[in-house]
């Protein structure tokens, strides 16, 4: 592409101007429009000086030729009135020595008679004389008309002198053709006058006003672009020493003011952060002593969680036991009521054994990380349906897999333990003796796995719904009192969902269901030859 085309930008959809007069600096700029003035008048008074001059040198030349035609006249007037023979030979005198004139040079003269016949006349090669048209002009006639560019013709009768000084007839005229190329040289020497003064003026005027717009403009703003750059650097206590009356002045002296309040700003705004910093060193140093606190308060509870159930277990086992002894031994011979007291001891401390155990589970989560792998999601949700295969096929409930599982690389009896409590859950409180049906779904949303367990069941209050994840909470006491648990599955299940980088939570309406919606967080991929694997 061309310079030509390529000259004008567009931006936005719209041509610009070039930009090639924005990238010239100030003191070009002030010289090239000084240039340009200066150039303007000198064109312009020297196009008036020469029309002026031309006129004049004209003006000059016609009235020296008038002037010569007028002499001609008186000298040829006492000769015209002579014998023929004796007139010739003095016209013919008079017209040779007045072709001679160094004066102004005549190429043709001529004098006729009363009736316009030539009777005398002198010229360059008269023989063939290109003037000879000049002599019929009438002979009263006065004429002074130019001839191309060079030549002047002049055309004047001669009278005669009649009494008291009057102007008698008409006795001649005469014919003169002037050069007037001496004129034309003059002109051409006062144009090249006139050029060459003309470019001493320019020369002489742009390198003045190069210099007095660099002292008078350029060297007060970049002495100010200095010392803004300079701020802007990070130098606050930067000033400009540029003391004028005029705008750049002004502009130094806004410059300084600006400078002076910005500096002030900047030394508070550097107070105000070192107390900051001051604040929050000390806020962190107490977040991290709260923080260490903290910690050490989880790693007390969680030893002091496995040292009670621990502990618990050895006489809830003993007591169980002992329980159990007593009814083999002696339970042919003790009363009834007694073995079944026996027997609600044995049932209560499998109950309490059992959410020992969970407990101890609970705590383990976060304190013992296991060993990840690549899981089938699919095959174990097949897993899970065959193992609750009788409670599902006992109760009248339909289960689907809604969509395509992954395989996701964890540790996968933590995400069995998940998905197993939401299943059991799931049935257990399925207060329907048909039409049951729970429904395992997923899919990734924001990076996240996401997955949904549905059923159609009791539902839960929505003033329970944040409480279920706790430990020993429940969902509706109506609802549940028939239902065996610890409250401690759901708090199991919210532990292992944060370990994953995600979150749990239900949306239910009572009387038509529950889903519970967890998510894990999507840290990797590794593919393999059948199937996607996440790991995360």
């Amino acid at each position: 592409m061309s310079n030509e085309s390529s000259a004008s930008e567009k931006i936005n959809g719209r041509p610009q101007t070039p930009r090639r007069w924005y990238a010239l600096g100030l003191q070009t700029k002030g010289a090239l429009i000084i240039f340009y003035i200066v150039i303007g008048v000198v064109l312009a008074g020297g196009g008036f000086y020469y029309r002026a001059v031309g006129k004049v040198v004209k003006n000059i030349g016609i009235e020296h030729a008038i002037h010569q035609g007028k002499a001609l006249g008186l000298a040829s007037e006492g000769y015209l009135k002579l014998p023929p023979q004796q007139r010739a030979a003095a016209l013919g005198a008079l017209t040779r020595d007045l072709q001679k004139c160094d004066s102004i040079p005549i190429p043709y003269v001529a004098i006729t008679d009363a009736e316009g016949k030539v009777i005398s006349s002198a010229g360059i090669d008269t023989a063939n004389n290109e003037w000879s048209r000049v002599a019929v002009f009438p002979v009263a006639s006065s004429i002074a008309e130019q001839y191309g560019e060079n030549y002047l013709v002049i055309a004047r009768p001669v009278l005669s002198a009649g009494q008291d000084g009057k102007a008698g007839g008409v006795i001649g005229g005469i014919r003169l053709v002037v050069d007037i190329s001496g004129s034309n040289t003059i002109l051409s020497s006062a144009k090249r006058g006139i050029l060459l003064t003309g470019c001493a003026i320019v020369f002489f005027a742009i390198s003045l006003g190069y210099i007095l717009v660099w002292q008078f403009m350029v060297k007060p703003i970049r002495s100010l672009v200095d010392t803004t750059n300079q701020f802007a650097g990070g130098n606050y206590d930067a000033r400009s020493n540029v003391k004028r009356s005029d705008e750049t002045g002004e502009l130094a002296g806004a410059f300084n003011e600006m400078a002076s309040q910005v500096g002030a700003m900047q030394k508070r705004l550097v107070e105000h952060n070192a107390e900051l910093e001051t604040k929050v060193d000390e806020r962190t140093h107490e977040l991290q002593n709260t923080n260490d606190q903290l910690v050490d308060a989880m790693r007390d509870k969680e030893q002091f969680l496995r040292a009670v159930s621990h502990d618990l277990n050895a006489p809830l086992r003993n007591i169980g036991g002992m329980a159990t002894v007593i009814k083999m031994k002696w339970g042919g011979v003790l009363p009834e009521e007694v073995v079944t007291r026996l027997g609600r001891i044995q049932s209560n401390v499998e109950m309490q054994s059992s959410m020992l155990d969970e407990l101890l589970e609970l705590s383990r989560i976060n304190s013992q990380k296991g060993k990840r792998q690549t899981v089938d999601v699919a095959e174990m949700i097949d897993a899970l349906k065959g193992a609750f295969e009788f409670e599902l096929q006992n109760r009248n409930i339909e289960f689907k897999v809604d969509g395509q599982l992954p395989s996701l690389c964890v540790e996968s009896n933590r995400l069995r333990q998940v998905l197993q409590n939401l299943i059991d859950n799931a049935i257990k409180y399925m207060h329907r003796e048909t039409g049951g049906k729970i429904t395992v779904s997923y899919r990734v949303v924001d990076g996240q796995h996401e997955f949904k367990v549905s059923d159609n069941g009791s539902g839960i209050p929505v003033d329970k719904q944040d409480q279920i994840f706790c430990v020993f909470r429940r969902g509706d006491a109506a609802s549940t009192k028939d239902v065996g648990g610890k409250g401690v599955g759901l708090a199991v299940v919210r532990s292992i969902v944060m370990n994953y980088g995600g979150r749990i939570w239900v949306e239910s309406t009572p009387g038509e269901g529950a889903s519970f919606i967890f998510t894990l967080a999507q840290e990797a991929t590794q593919p393999t030859q059948q199937k996607e694997v996440l790991c995360v």
